[in-house]
């Protein structure tokens, strides 16, 4: 890949220069660098709210002692500035370690040195920002003059370029080059007091062919009619029910309920449902859950651009894998960071992150899903005699440590003798994590796999994840609804 001139100062040289300083003062450093292009342009009801272009360099130096962290970060390039910003990090992770309570070391692994591009079709950086203007004002048109009942819209456009550096006390030396972009999409219906949103998102690792493709074109007209749809709809009284979930709602469930409770610094936290349980049947035997990050997995849903949530390494130069989290009802992997890979006696599996070289990596998942089994849609919706299909997450809360979640759907049908019937509005699921897993009745196939892109909040910081699975079936979910 091209190395900016900026990142050419890392070389062997000042390499060699604060391994000398680190030695026997510390245990372990890491340094993150790079460049970050963006534009960012909003719209609401076709005024413009922000249309910006920005550039941030930055590094992030990260050092450790028995227990102890040190984190500096700085936005000057020169060799005389990172020498002295990593000295202030070696200072810190001393005394960093004279206050924590929790002593360890981070385990050894080999480096990894590796060069990653992801070559974009058509480079972002060679649009013209009133292109991206002028997409975003199609958009809004679409959505407002889709009906006289359209009373707010909102078009987000926001893309990056990044060219970044990773190195470490083990030796690793990782760069990266790639683009990403970001549409996203709300709107509002009003109608006799009744107000209903639909709202939609396309994100990916790509250029400006993202927007080219279906799905993003016509990403306004969609949230529109789901907008103006749920005006007619009904919502339904509450109790339990057999629910039919689709691949959006199932990833966000497999996300938000089962995995951030596999994320190991909450289970060193003690916040989590499933400390303990490695190696213990945790859902039915047709459940296999899957956290896997890796690049080149947009050809699997025939996308000519990579998946939002999908990166090579981690940023703690962990190259990216998968990670079976479930298998067959088994609990067998958490998902682990340096510190908490080490603290277990565990390997690093590629989940320390963050959102930017300024913030400290975290545990966090990638790309999460439920994997696939051999029910076709039809199937599931002609053997479910009463129940309710619910499409979408609209909002929602869960709790790692006790397994209690409640989500609410953007959309749902009511489904009698095996027949999809009329539109619902104002459904709500809840229940407990561990228990749903168990009483799943049927696993959508290949056809219905699906996914969506979205930004996980955690610890102050969002990152791009992916979640998805299947079309799922659950028998006795209890959901709730408005008279």
């Amino acid at each position: 890949m091209r190395i900016i001139e900026e990142l050419k100062i890392f070389d062997d040289n000042l390499i060699s220069r604060l391994n000398k300083l680190s030695y026997n003062k510390i245990d372990y450093w890491d340094i993150r660098a790079g460049l970050i292009l963006g534009t960012s342009i909003d719209f609401t009801n076709q005024k413009s709210k922000e249309v910006s272009s920005y550039e941030i360099i930055n590094c992030g130096i990260r050092t450790f002692l028995n227990g102890g962290w040190g984190f500096y970060v700085l936005n000057d390039f020169d060799k005389t500035s990172i020498l002295q910003g990593f000295s202030k990090a070696l200072k810190l992770a001393r005394q960093s370690e004279k206050l924590s309570n929790k002593k360890f070391q981070i385990k050894e692994r080999k480096p990894f040195i590796k060069d990653y591009k992801n070559l974009s079709k058509t480079c972002l950086k060679d649009i013209e920002i009133e292109k991206k203007i002028a997409i975003v004002k199609e958009h809004e048109k679409i959505a407002s003059n889709f009906s006289d009942q359209i009373k707010n819209t909102r078009t987000v456009y926001l893309d990056n370029y990044l060219n970044s550096l990773l190195l470490d006390s083990f030796g690793s030396f990782l760069s990266q080059e790639f683009e990403l972009l970001r549409l996203f999409s709300s709107v509002y219906a009003n109608e006799s007091g009744i107000t209903q949103n639909g709202l939609n998102s396309i994100g990916g690792i790509g250029g400006f062919e993202i927007l080219e493709c279906e799905e993003a074109q016509n990403l306004s007209y969609k949230s529109a009619k789901q907008a103006v749809d749920l005006l007619k709809a009904k919502s339904p009284l509450g109790g339990k029910f057999t629910v039919i979930m689709d691949p959006k709602l199932t990833g966000t469930f497999i996300h938000e309920a089962f995995g951030h409770a596999c994320e190991a610094d909450h289970i060193l936290n003690k916040e989590s449902i499933l400390e303990d349980k490695i190696g213990h049947q945790v859902a039915m035997d047709q459940v296999t859950i899957i956290d896997d990050p890796r690049m080149e997995q947009g050809k699997k849903f025939n996308l000519d651009y990579e998946l939002y949530g999908t990166y090579p390494f981690d940023d703690e130069g962990t190259i990216s894998q998968e990670t079976k989290l479930v298998e067959n009802g088994i609990l067998k992997n958490f998902l682990h960071s340096l510190e908490t890979a080490s603290r277990m006696n565990q390997t690093p599996n590629g989940h320390g992150r963050a959102d930017s070289n300024s913030s400290i990596p975290q545990v966090r998942m990638g790309f999460t899903y439920l994997e696939p089994r051999g029910w076709s849609l039809e199937e599931i919706i002609q053997d479910t005699k009463q129940g309710i299909l619910c499409e979408d997450f609209q909002y929602g809360y869960t709790d790692p440590t006790t397994g209690n979640f409640q989500f609410k759907c953007r959309i749902s049908y009511n489904i009698e003798n095996g027949e999809k019937k009329e539109i619902l509005r104002d459904v709500s699921l809840s229940g407990m994590t561990l228990e749903v897993l168990n009483k799943i009745s049927a696993i959508g196939n290949y056809n219905t796999f699906n996914y969506s892109d979205g930004v996980c909040g955690k610890g102050g910081q969002g990152v791009r994840v992916c979640d998805g699975g299947p079309y799922i079936r659950i028998e006795n979910l209890t959901l709730g609804g408005l008279s």
